[in-house]
């Protein structure tokens, strides 16, 4: 399936926030959309490419429309243009000049606000999903903004510094504040997959298992009301393979179920 993207701009935030926007046709306009968000090192482009492209044809064959956000720290969103998104991320949160993950929370609703102003996708009809770093802040998406309807975290980071590039990190208060699982409280009762990998030694399973077991505790005892769809899978990396490959298709399903799921209903 070809697929159809454009460059946009996203004003209103510092730095500005560039983007990719593939319909599944040149003529689609309003449409159910996934706001995706890349990994680390990655860059808008990431979903577009390579293995990753069968994921963004697979979206698209669902009629949906495809938003592909540069995270702050990566690409043209780099503080020093000089070093890598890993190094611009360390540094600034080190000087506090620059908070990446303190301006993450700003960029959410500001990605939200031009999909509907644009008249991309239309109230009720938003997801998000992303990969590692990028699944990370899929989650802090689904907390944060109302508007954002459901959710597909891929090998999501679920402890920042459980990762080796930030482990000098450890304690620091700002990112103590941000770590998916403190910070991430309000999940439920949205739809939510996560997809973890058992020998993933970056995105490490055991902290999503441990945020989704928190997530899941709080819905039995109660505090969050009515949240069937949540949703938590597990798959041996060393056989999950992008193309023909049964589990990744499965992979694939299950992440257009959930968000079909919710789209059918408004």
């Amino acid at each position: 399936m070809a697929l159809h993207i454009y460059p946009a701009t996203i004003r209103g935030v510092t730095p500005p926030i560039q983007c990719l926007l593939a319909r599944p046709t040149p003529k689609t306009r309003t449409a159910p959309t996934l706001i995706y968000f890349h990994g680390l090192n990655g860059s808008r482009k990431q979903i577009f490419q390579g293995r990753y492209a069968e994921l963004a044809e697979a979206i698209q064959e669902n009629g949906w429309n495809i938003l592909s956000v540069e995270l702050r720290g990566h690409g043209s969103r780099r503080v020093n243009k000089n070093l890598s998104a890993i190094e611009n991320i360390v540094n600034t949160i080190t000087s506090n000049d620059h908070n990446p993950l303190d301006g993450a929370l700003a960029d959410i609703p500001a990605i939200v606000d031009f999909l509907l102003d644009k008249k991309i996708a239309s109230v009720g009809a938003i997801a998000t999903a992303g990969l590692s770093w990028g699944g990370m802040h899929a989650l802090y998406a689904l907390q944060k903004e109302p508007r954002i309807q459901c959710a597909a975290a891929l090998m999501p980071i679920c402890k920042i510094t459980g990762m080796v590039e930030f482990q000098e990190l450890e304690g620091h208060p700002l990112v103590e504040r941000f770590e998916p699982l403190h910070a991430l409280r309000e999940l439920a009762p949205k739809p939510l997959l996560m997809i973890t990998t058992e020998k993933d030694r970056r995105a490490h399973p055991r902290y999503a298992s441990q945020l989704y077991e928190k997530t899941a505790a709080r819905i039995r005892a109660g505090r969050r009301g009515w949240a069937p769809h949540l949703r938590y899978a597990s798959w041996d990396r060393s056989r999950l393979r992008f193309r023909n490959d049964p589990d990744y298709s499965t992979m694939v399903a299950e992440s257009s179920t959930m968000a079909d799921l919710v789209f059918r209903d408004h």
